[in-house]
């Protein structure tokens, strides 16, 4: 059996990678992390994580408006007769105590992140360069894919979407995302909920658009308006494109 290809959501990959993390969890969720640990590192199970849920997801939920409001997102940089145009490396604070722990972990693991194709995306400092999955293929093939996939995602008013509605963007073509951010009036949490929502859009994306298998997560867009993880805008992307979404527990059930 080849190995099966899994992106592993914010909220199971610490667990995957630490099953004995300190944590109130079941001992039967505690023992379907562990199996997938040990399914990793025995090679049938090759993990993957967005480089989106290390940018805008480690941000604490008190400083994301403040983050994403800088006024220099890109900048041009120099380098002899050559101009660079893009993100300002220097906005994001960089990992949290706790993330400095597992995504290290992760990695020693075997974990690659899925490099978010977004221009302007935020970048995190912690990120190390030989960290990302580069597969062996022409680069605009890839974000020819990512492209078509967002698009299908936009149709649905979820992920980036509903982040560019609720701040006015599709409204005001001129107005920038940073100008919106500060400009926002609404609740500091529905703006943190929506900053979330877009890095899952974001993150399902390039899942899908990479062509990995099990996309694993418990997120299931229950408390949120409308989500891309809400089951029924799930299947509408899966008649659009085969791929897998579920629980730890039922990765556990591909494999008997």
């Amino acid at each position: 059996m080849k190995s099966l290809k899994v992106t592993f959501d914010k909220n199971v990959y610490e667990f995957v990678v630490a099953p004995e993390k300190q944590a109130l969890i079941s001992d039967n969720k505690r023992n379907v992390f562990r199996k997938i640990n040990q399914l990793i590192h025995s090679g049938m199970i090759e993990p993957f994580i967005s480089e989106t849920i290390l940018t805008y997801e480690v941000l604490t939920k008190k400083i994301r408006q403040e983050i994403l409001s800088n006024n220099n997102p890109i900048i041009a940089t120099s380098n002899g007769p050559f101009i660079t145009i893009g993100s300002n490396p220097q906005i994001h604070p960089g990992n949290s105590i706790q993330d400095d722990v597992f995504l290290p972990m992760a990695i020693d693991s075997g974990f690659k992140i899925l490099p978010d194709r977004r221009f302007g995306k935020l970048t995190n400092p912690a990120i190390k360069p030989e960290w990302y999955y580069l597969p062996d293929e022409d680069f605009f093939a890839g974000t020819e894919r990512f492209s078509k996939v967002i698009n299908e995602i936009d149709k649905l008013d979820v992920g980036y979407k509903a982040f560019q509605i609720e701040l006015g963007l599709l409204e005001n073509s001129n107005l920038k995302p940073h100008e919106a951010i500060q400009q926002y009036k609404g609740s500091p949490k529905k703006l943190s909920a929506l900053i979330s929502e877009r890095s899952d859009g974001d993150s399902l994306a390039l899942h899908i658009s990479n062509q990995l298998d099990f996309f694993c997560t418990y997120d299931k867009g229950i408390s949120a308006k409308k989500s891309v993880f809400n089951e029924k805008i799930i299947v509408q992307l899966k008649d659009k494109f085969s791929f897998l979404k579920g629980t730890p527990e039922e990765l556990i059930d591909l494999f008997g």
